[in-house]
């Protein structure tokens, strides 16, 4: 009891740093979820640990959005011959087969990536001279029309938790809590789907 006493004063002491967070459509902001069925593909990213995280908050999310009209791959694959796997970025002609294959009219494609985790989640300024460091993370959402076999939707989000000090915050010697580069990954990606519930058309 003693050590979970002491435990919750560390952390009320704490300063906790959140991450930042920018997101950019390139094309395909406003969407018509209304009609036709939509597949979600696998997501991609570079964190073991946190990769079906990931693919779990993208499913909820767009589910939100769509409803019984959403598919994941591997459902769909119980009844219909379609490719092992998918890829990202995909050409018109792959497209159109996929469509055939899944009876399906549009494909959502979601990457994640780490970029750093340089910050850790805990950092305590020593006051020993100036450092910066981060932990970053981007995810990317590319939709696809599987009838014309086009992209509807290209946008991207990233996230940043950033650690500064210099020889001038001698006193501020409280620890930092950081968001890592793993979860900044997925609340970008739950953060952007969200937009596109927000900004949809129907």
């Amino acid at each position: 009891m003693k050590k979970i006493f002491i435990i919750f004063i560390t952390v009320s002491f704490c300063s906790c740093a959140g991450g930042k967070y920018n997101y950019l459509f390139d094309t395909g902001k406003e969407l018509d979820f209304s009609q036709g069925k939509w597949i979600l593909n696998r997501t991609e990213s570079n964190s073991k640990v946190f990769d079906q995280e990931l693919n779990t908050t993208a499913y909820n999310e767009f589910k939100e959005i769509i409803g019984d009209s959403l598919f994941e791959l591997n459902t769909l694959r119980a009844n219909k011959l379609i490719s092992p796997k998918i890829g990202f970025e995909l050409n018109e002609n792959e497209l159109q087969q996929i469509g055939k294959e899944s009876e399906c009219d549009y494909l959502i494609n979601i990457r994640g990536s780490i970029v750093s985790n340089g910050a850790g989640t805990l950092s305590y300024n020593s006051g020993d001279g100036f450092y910066s460091a981060s932990n970053q993370s981007s995810v990317f959402i590319l939709i696809y029309d599987l009838k014309s076999g086009i992209i509807i939707s290209s946008s991207q989000a990233f996230g940043k938790a950033t650690e500064e000090n210099s020889h001038f915050d001698n006193e501020n010697r409280v620890p930092s809590f950081h968001s890592s580069a793993e979860t900044l990954m997925v609340k970008a990606a739950k953060n952007l789907i969200k937009k596109y519930g927000r900004n949809r058309l129907d």
